[in-house]
């Protein structure tokens, strides 16, 4: 046994986090093929996206558990090869509403669980004062850092937008210039 730990294999396929080149990813998608092919790793079900617009895969070494995401690049974007730090975690906004454009009645009962969920205390809201559309709101549940906006429905589509945006309080952009909303029960406190 040796004074280091052993280093994952799904570490070695890849040592960066993004791909720089067309080139570079091409050589991590026979790596990876080699590792499926053998048996080593295997491909599982995505638990909490990384995001709700890109293709996401994730990958288990076999042996230690261990989980990767793989989003693959779309030039100049550079896609992402990095470890999942809990597999079993799912999004808690996801859970709310399963889709990305809620129906006039989903939004309505979408809007009174955020409300009642905000009224309580386990995720904080902000109004988007920096979008022309009136009335998107954004949520944020600091127990697994996620955020989320609400859109009102429209008057083309009739229906809202409920996506996932990159604000985090551990990358200290949640809530940046955003002003909270206070539930009324603790703005005294």
């Amino acid at each position: 046994m040796g004074l280091l730990p052993k280093r994952s294999i799904l570490a070695k396929l890849h040592s960066g986090k993004q791909f720089e080149s067309l080139d570079e990813h091409q050589e991590f998608q026979l790596r990876l093929a080699a590792e499926l092919e053998k048996g080593s790793v295997e491909r599982i079900p995505v638990g909490k996206l990384f995001s709700y617009v890109t293709p996401e895969e994730w990958y288990r070494e076999k042996d230690s558990g261990i989980v990767y995401r793989y989003i693959p690049p779309e030039f100049p974007l550079k896609g992402h090869w990095l470890r999942v730090k809990d597999p079993e975690e799912r999004s808690y906004f996801g859970q709310l509403h399963h889709g990305d454009r809620p129906t006039p009645e989903e939004y309505t009962a979408l809007s009174a669980k955020l409300e009642e969920l905000w009224l309580r205390g386990e995720v904080e809201r902000a109004p988007d004062v920096d979008t022309p559309v009136k009335g998107v709101l954004i949520y944020h549940h600091p127990p697994s850092d996620e955020t989320f906006e609400l859109q009102p429905p429209d008057r083309a589509t009739k229906c809202g937008t409920w996506r996932k945006i990159f604000r985090s309080h551990q990358d200290g952009s949640w809530p940046g210039e955003l002003k909270r909303d206070i539930p009324p029960a603790r703005r005294g406190a």
